[in-house]
């Protein structure tokens, strides 16, 4: 396994970038995946935890659950924006070009910003504790992980109405929605399974056990492979999507949380919190190909990979 030194330069003409949240370090490492360099170090709010770019790959959001704050963060000069108060608990994010959605950990609430502005444009509430975030292709459904209800809930984005629920495994996390937008798989972190759900009939279609405490998932190589941060276990679980088969535990840095896949489809980047590291994954081979140093208390926990590089 190939480690890739803390290297701090100019940022560079390269594409994606990857956006790592640092919560004990409050700030952002912004990594170039072609190099494996770190191009920026970006100060933002208190304990970043939650990050989202945006379609476009122009804005990364940036939730600060410490201070109440979201940080809206340039990518063409790799620097904050704006700052937005949403007090008490913004933890999940999810970025589109148009609207932006943060879920409150504390008042059971999505809020909706407007992606140009940053200003607030309504909110409707939902479960207990919500903590994850995934949205229909259409654009006009999203779903939330309500994690003290051990549910997933279906809720219109245009009126806040739920539209449908499914009871999951104990306390689901982390999601994700396959392109089609019929399966939907959420880690549950207590009952250390995955659940997968059929969107359409609220159907749970399987629940798989994984490692212990799997917090976060992203799917990977056509979608025939879902990889899960197993917590406790400093181990990436591997779920083969057409059996609902564990078919491999895959070892990287010390209390993983957020995953994300590059637009390559074949690389999983993993960051490990207690490490203050990246691992790079193929997905294939299903071996660590590099680890990318970080900040302090390296959590990522959203869809972190621009697709494309904007730079003026």
């Amino acid at each position: 396994m190939t480690t890739l030194l803390l290297l701090f330069a100019t940022p560079l003409e390269a594409e994606p970038l990857a956006f790592a949240t640092n919560q004990e370090s409050n700030d952002v490492t912004v990594i170039d995946t072609a190099t494996g360099q770190v191009v920026e170090v970006i100060a933002v709010g208190d304990q970043p935890a939650g990050v989202s770019v945006s379609p476009g790959a122009g804005t990364v959001w940036i939730t600060n659950p410490g201070d109440g704050s979201v940080s809206e963060i340039d990518v063409s000069s790799l620097s904050v924006r704006r700052v937005h108060e949403l007090a008490p608990g913004p933890l999940a994010i999810l970025a589109t070009d148009e609207h932006v959605y943060v879920a409150d950990w504390y008042e059971n609430k999505v809020s909706t910003l407007d992606a140009q502005s940053g200003a607030k444009i309504g909110e409707f509430p939902v479960g207990q504790a919500p903590s994850g975030l995934s949205l229909s292709p259409d654009g006009e459904t999203l779903y939330v992980a309500n994690r003290d209800d051990n549910a997933i809930g279906a809720y219109a984005v245009a009126t806040g109405e739920r539209t449908g629920e499914a009871t999951v495994g104990e306390r689901p996390f982390g999601m994700v929605l396959d392109r089609s937008g019929r399966r939907l798989w959420i880690a549950n972190v207590a009952s250390d399974s995955v659940s997968v759900v059929d969107t359409q009939t609220f159907d749970t279609l399987a629940e798989i056990s994984v490692g212990e405490r799997p917090y976060a998932i992203a799917l990977a190589v056509d979608e025939s492979r879902a990889f899960v941060t197993d917590q406790y276990d400093d181990a990436v679980s591997v779920i083969d999507t057409m059996s609902f088969e564990r078919i491999a535990s895959i070892d990287v840095g010390e209390y993983p949380e957020g995953i994300a896949t590059h637009p390559d489809d074949r690389h999983v980047y993993v960051a490990n919190w207690f490490d203050n590291t990246m691992s790079v994954i193929d997905a294939v081979t299903l071996r660590v190909d590099a680890t990318i140093e970080t900040g302090d208390g390296t959590r990522a926990y959203g869809n972190f990979i621009a697709n494309e590089l904007h730079r003026q």
